[in-house]
Protein backbone atom coordinates (compact mmCIF):
# COMPACT_ATOMS: atom_id res chain seq x y z
CA UNK A 1 0.00 0.00 0.00
CA UNK A 2 1.41 3.13 -1.31
CA UNK A 3 -0.49 5.81 0.84
CA UNK A 4 -2.01 6.09 4.17
CA UNK A 5 -3.90 8.81 6.21
CA UNK A 6 -2.66 10.35 9.80
CA UNK A 7 -4.74 11.44 12.29
CA UNK A 8 -1.94 13.34 13.70
CA UNK A 9 -1.51 16.02 11.03
CA UNK A 10 -4.96 15.05 9.28
CA UNK A 11 -2.59 14.30 5.99
CA UNK A 12 -2.54 11.76 3.16
CA UNK A 13 1.27 10.34 2.82
CA UNK A 14 2.90 8.32 0.49
CA UNK A 15 4.76 5.79 1.41
CA UNK A 16 7.85 7.59 0.25
CA UNK A 17 7.70 11.16 1.57
CA UNK A 18 6.85 9.56 5.04
CA UNK A 19 10.07 7.54 5.00
CA UNK A 20 11.64 11.13 4.24
CA UNK A 21 10.41 12.27 7.66
CA UNK A 22 12.82 12.45 10.68
CA UNK A 23 13.07 9.70 12.60
CA UNK A 24 10.98 11.48 15.55
CA UNK A 25 8.54 12.30 13.84
CA UNK A 26 8.35 8.99 11.83
CA UNK A 27 8.26 7.71 15.20
CA UNK A 28 5.20 9.25 16.35
CA UNK A 29 2.99 9.25 13.25
CA UNK A 30 3.32 6.04 12.42
CA UNK A 31 1.27 4.96 15.69
CA UNK A 32 -1.53 7.10 14.01
CA UNK A 33 -2.12 5.63 10.23
CA UNK A 34 -5.26 4.66 9.23
CA UNK A 35 -6.46 3.17 5.56
CA UNK A 36 -6.94 6.15 3.41
CA UNK A 37 -10.61 3.92 1.97
CA UNK A 38 -11.73 2.10 4.63
CA UNK A 39 -10.13 3.82 7.80
CA UNK A 40 -8.62 0.03 9.26
CA UNK A 41 -5.29 0.69 11.53
CA UNK A 42 -2.25 0.99 9.60
CA UNK A 43 1.00 0.35 9.68
CA UNK A 44 4.51 1.22 8.56
CA UNK A 45 7.16 -0.73 7.12
CA UNK A 46 10.60 0.51 5.66
CA UNK A 47 10.93 -3.00 3.90
CA UNK A 48 9.83 -6.54 4.14
CA UNK A 49 9.80 -9.98 2.30
CA UNK A 50 9.15 -9.42 -1.60
CA UNK A 51 8.74 -5.46 -0.64
CA UNK A 52 12.44 -3.92 -0.65
CA UNK A 53 10.76 -0.56 -0.39
CA UNK A 54 9.04 1.40 2.49
CA UNK A 55 5.36 1.21 2.23
CA UNK A 56 1.96 0.86 4.28
CA UNK A 57 0.18 -2.36 5.76
CA UNK A 58 -3.47 -2.22 6.92
CA UNK A 59 -6.19 -4.15 8.48
CA UNK A 60 -8.74 -3.51 5.93
CA UNK A 61 -12.09 -3.37 6.30
CA UNK A 62 -14.42 -6.23 4.77
CA UNK A 63 -14.75 -5.06 0.62
CA UNK A 64 -12.34 -2.49 0.89
CA UNK A 65 -10.82 -2.09 -2.94
CA UNK A 66 -7.14 -1.39 -1.16
CA UNK A 67 -7.56 -4.86 0.61
CA UNK A 68 -4.46 -7.02 0.68
CA UNK A 69 -4.64 -10.58 1.93
CA UNK A 70 -2.68 -11.39 5.24
CA UNK A 71 -2.51 -14.56 6.67
CA UNK A 72 -1.21 -15.04 11.07
CA UNK A 73 2.04 -16.00 11.45
CA UNK A 74 1.91 -19.60 13.75
CA UNK A 75 -1.86 -19.66 13.38
CA UNK A 76 -4.11 -20.21 10.46
CA UNK A 77 -7.19 -18.20 10.15
CA UNK A 78 -9.45 -21.43 10.32
CA UNK A 79 -12.64 -20.98 12.85
CA UNK A 80 -14.46 -24.49 12.48
CA UNK A 81 -15.71 -24.76 16.00
CA UNK A 82 -15.95 -28.15 17.72
CA UNK A 83 -19.82 -29.70 17.82
CA UNK A 84 -20.08 -30.47 21.39
CA UNK A 85 -18.28 -27.12 22.07
CA UNK A 86 -20.62 -24.82 23.30
CA UNK A 87 -19.81 -21.12 24.52
CA UNK A 88 -23.21 -20.49 25.82
CA UNK A 89 -22.49 -22.61 28.98
CA UNK A 90 -19.52 -20.66 29.05
CA UNK A 91 -16.18 -20.20 28.62
CA UNK A 92 -12.85 -21.31 30.30
CA UNK A 93 -9.29 -19.97 29.60
CA UNK A 94 -7.56 -22.67 29.97
CA UNK A 95 -3.92 -22.40 31.31
CA UNK A 96 -3.26 -26.25 31.07
CA UNK A 97 -3.21 -26.39 27.05
CA UNK A 98 -0.63 -26.57 25.87
CA UNK A 99 0.26 -22.83 23.34
CA UNK A 100 2.56 -23.69 20.23
CA UNK A 101 4.13 -20.84 18.32
CA UNK A 102 5.73 -22.86 15.90
CA UNK A 103 5.85 -20.39 12.63
CA UNK A 104 3.76 -22.31 10.41
CA UNK A 105 2.75 -19.95 7.31
CA UNK A 106 0.21 -21.11 4.26
CA UNK A 107 -1.03 -19.58 1.80
CA UNK A 108 -4.98 -17.92 1.76
CA UNK A 109 -6.03 -20.46 -0.78
CA UNK A 110 -4.15 -23.20 1.04
CA UNK A 111 -7.09 -23.56 3.17
CA UNK A 112 -7.26 -26.72 5.68
CA UNK A 113 -10.17 -28.59 7.61
CA UNK A 114 -8.36 -29.20 10.38
CA UNK A 115 -9.04 -29.05 14.51
CA UNK A 116 -8.13 -25.59 15.56
CA UNK A 117 -5.19 -26.16 18.19
CA UNK A 118 -6.90 -24.54 21.58
CA UNK A 119 -10.29 -26.27 22.37
CA UNK A 120 -10.47 -29.18 24.65
CA UNK A 121 -13.51 -29.91 27.19
CA UNK A 122 -13.64 -30.93 30.73
CA UNK A 123 -16.22 -33.02 32.52
CA UNK A 124 -18.40 -30.14 33.45
CA UNK A 125 -21.57 -30.29 31.85
CA UNK A 126 -25.33 -29.24 32.02
CA UNK A 127 -28.28 -31.20 30.56
CA UNK A 128 -30.70 -29.29 28.05
CA UNK A 129 -33.36 -31.58 26.34
CA UNK A 130 -31.56 -34.50 26.74
CA UNK A 131 -28.11 -33.15 25.07
CA UNK A 132 -25.11 -32.43 26.65
CA UNK A 133 -23.57 -29.42 26.33
CA UNK A 134 -19.63 -28.10 27.64
CA UNK A 135 -18.06 -24.99 28.05
CA UNK A 136 -15.66 -24.16 25.31
CA UNK A 137 -11.66 -24.30 26.67
CA UNK A 138 -9.45 -21.67 24.49
CA UNK A 139 -5.93 -20.64 24.94
CA UNK A 140 -5.35 -16.84 25.34
CA UNK A 141 -4.00 -17.09 21.24
CA UNK A 142 -7.50 -18.90 20.56
CA UNK A 143 -8.96 -16.06 22.18
CA UNK A 144 -7.34 -13.53 20.61
CA UNK A 145 -8.48 -14.64 17.44
CA UNK A 146 -11.65 -14.33 18.58
CA UNK A 147 -11.71 -11.28 19.67
CA UNK A 148 -9.89 -9.93 16.41
CA UNK A 149 -12.24 -11.75 14.24
CA UNK A 150 -15.39 -10.57 15.77
CA UNK A 151 -13.74 -6.71 16.70
CA UNK A 152 -14.36 -7.58 20.22
CA UNK A 153 -18.27 -8.40 20.06
CA UNK A 154 -17.83 -12.12 21.17
CA UNK A 155 -18.29 -12.93 24.24
CA UNK A 156 -19.68 -10.15 25.79
CA UNK A 157 -22.23 -11.36 27.69
CA UNK A 158 -21.01 -15.03 28.77
CA UNK A 159 -19.50 -15.90 31.87
CA UNK A 160 -15.64 -16.76 31.86
CA UNK A 161 -13.56 -18.98 34.44
CA UNK A 162 -10.09 -19.84 34.58
CA UNK A 163 -8.51 -23.24 35.01
CA UNK A 164 -4.70 -23.69 36.14
CA UNK A 165 -4.53 -19.91 37.54
CA UNK A 166 -6.33 -18.23 40.52
CA UNK A 167 -7.87 -14.36 38.33
CA UNK A 168 -9.74 -14.40 41.71
CA UNK A 169 -9.63 -10.57 41.36
CA UNK A 170 -10.86 -10.19 37.49
CA UNK A 171 -15.10 -9.54 36.35
CA UNK A 172 -16.33 -13.02 35.33
CA UNK A 173 -18.78 -10.94 32.88
CA UNK A 174 -17.24 -10.54 29.40
CA UNK A 175 -18.32 -7.08 28.69
CA UNK A 176 -16.12 -6.19 31.70
CA UNK A 177 -12.82 -8.38 31.44
CA UNK A 178 -12.38 -8.09 28.01
CA UNK A 179 -11.20 -4.37 27.08
CA UNK A 180 -9.39 -3.21 23.71
CA UNK A 181 -6.42 -1.19 23.84
CA UNK A 182 -8.36 2.09 22.44
CA UNK A 183 -10.52 1.97 25.36
CA UNK A 184 -8.69 2.53 28.31
CA UNK A 185 -10.03 4.97 30.35
CA UNK A 186 -8.81 6.91 33.30
CA UNK A 187 -10.77 5.21 35.71
CA UNK A 188 -9.30 1.73 34.77
CA UNK A 189 -5.58 3.17 36.52
CA UNK A 190 -4.72 0.20 38.81
CA UNK A 191 -7.62 -2.60 37.66
CA UNK A 192 -6.58 -5.77 35.83
CA UNK A 193 -8.66 -6.80 32.68
CA UNK A 194 -7.74 -9.28 29.51
CA UNK A 195 -6.53 -6.02 27.43
CA UNK A 196 -5.99 -6.66 23.99
CA UNK A 197 -5.60 -4.80 20.75
CA UNK A 198 -3.80 -3.70 17.35
CA UNK A 199 -0.04 -2.58 17.97
CA UNK A 200 1.45 -0.06 15.53
CA UNK A 201 4.89 -0.56 16.25
CA UNK A 202 7.46 -2.24 18.42
CA UNK A 203 10.92 -0.91 19.74
CA UNK A 204 13.06 -1.62 22.50
CA UNK A 205 15.06 1.02 24.90
CA UNK A 206 18.55 1.33 25.96
CA UNK A 207 17.81 -0.21 29.62
CA UNK A 208 16.15 -3.25 27.90
CA UNK A 209 12.50 -2.76 27.97
CA UNK A 210 10.60 -3.76 25.10
CA UNK A 211 8.04 -1.87 24.37
CA UNK A 212 4.62 -2.64 22.34
CA UNK A 213 2.80 0.42 21.41
CA UNK A 214 -0.83 0.73 20.80
CA UNK A 215 -2.00 2.49 17.64
CA UNK A 216 -4.48 5.13 18.67
CA UNK A 217 -2.35 7.95 19.36
CA UNK A 218 -5.44 9.32 21.70
CA UNK A 219 -4.94 6.48 24.35
CA UNK A 220 -0.83 6.66 23.87
CA UNK A 221 -1.49 3.10 25.85
CA UNK A 222 2.07 1.03 25.31
CA UNK A 223 2.75 -2.62 26.41
CA UNK A 224 6.11 -3.35 28.57
CA UNK A 225 7.85 -6.17 28.29
CA UNK A 226 10.31 -6.16 31.13
CA UNK A 227 14.15 -6.28 30.65
CA UNK A 228 14.45 -9.58 32.23
CA UNK A 229 12.02 -11.77 29.92
CA UNK A 230 13.11 -9.49 26.84
CA UNK A 231 15.20 -12.50 25.41
CA UNK A 232 12.76 -15.24 26.09
CA UNK A 233 10.13 -12.67 24.66
CA UNK A 234 12.19 -12.47 21.32
CA UNK A 235 12.62 -16.22 21.66
CA UNK A 236 8.82 -17.18 22.28
CA UNK A 237 7.66 -15.21 19.45
CA UNK A 238 9.95 -15.88 16.71
CA UNK A 239 12.01 -12.91 16.16
CA UNK A 240 15.10 -13.39 13.59
CA UNK A 241 16.15 -9.84 12.88
CA UNK A 242 14.41 -6.83 14.41
CA UNK A 243 11.43 -5.94 16.55
CA UNK A 244 10.28 -4.20 13.70
CA UNK A 245 8.54 -7.98 12.54
CA UNK A 246 6.19 -7.36 15.19
CA UNK A 247 4.63 -4.40 14.05
CA UNK A 248 1.22 -4.10 12.65
CA UNK A 249 0.20 -7.34 15.06
CA UNK A 250 -2.31 -8.26 17.77
CA UNK A 251 -1.40 -8.68 21.40
CA UNK A 252 -3.65 -9.77 24.54
CA UNK A 253 -2.53 -9.43 27.68
CA UNK A 254 -3.56 -10.14 31.60
CA UNK A 255 -2.53 -7.51 33.00
CA UNK A 256 -3.02 -4.31 35.48
CA UNK A 257 -3.09 -0.62 33.81
CA UNK A 258 -0.94 1.75 35.42
CA UNK A 259 -1.41 5.29 34.17
CA UNK A 260 1.99 7.33 34.60
CA UNK A 261 2.66 10.67 35.53
CA UNK A 262 2.70 11.49 32.21
CA UNK A 263 -0.77 10.33 31.63
CA UNK A 264 0.28 7.57 29.89
CA UNK A 265 -1.56 4.06 30.08
CA UNK A 266 1.15 1.48 30.22
CA UNK A 267 -0.09 -2.37 30.53
CA UNK A 268 3.52 -4.42 32.79
CA UNK A 269 4.56 -7.32 31.53
CA UNK A 270 6.50 -9.60 33.39
CA UNK A 271 5.13 -12.85 33.01
CA UNK A 272 5.13 -14.59 29.33
CA UNK A 273 2.20 -16.96 29.94
CA UNK A 274 -0.14 -14.14 30.43
CA UNK A 275 1.00 -12.00 26.85
CA UNK A 276 0.29 -13.70 23.32
CA UNK A 277 0.58 -11.93 19.95
CA UNK A 278 -1.14 -13.13 16.71
CA UNK A 279 1.59 -12.07 14.02
CA UNK A 280 0.77 -11.09 10.06
CA UNK A 281 2.51 -11.64 6.65
CA UNK A 282 1.06 -10.48 3.82
CA UNK A 283 0.41 -13.10 1.03
CA UNK A 284 3.25 -11.21 -1.46
CA UNK A 285 5.68 -11.56 1.42
CA UNK A 286 4.15 -15.24 1.70
CA UNK A 287 5.31 -16.60 -1.32
CA UNK A 288 8.84 -14.89 -1.11
CA UNK A 289 9.14 -16.86 2.46
CA UNK A 290 7.97 -20.23 1.09
CA UNK A 291 9.91 -19.91 -2.03
CA UNK A 292 13.39 -19.54 -0.25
Amino acid sequence: MDKAFCTIDEQEWTAEAFYALPTAEIQSKRRSLLCTECSGDAWFRRSSYGNDAPHFCAHHQENCSLGTSYEAVGEGSNDKALPVSDTDSGLVIDFDLTQSYDIDVKLAEQTSEATPIGQRFTGEKSNDGGSVKYPAHFTLKRLLYKLVQSKGQCYLEKKIGFKGQDFSDLPENGAELFVEFANVKPWMDGARRIFWGFISDVGQTNDGKIWLNAGNIKSGLSVCIQQDIASAFREQFKVVNSLDELDGCHALIIGKCLYATTGKPILWCGDLSYVVLRRYKSDQELQHQLLK
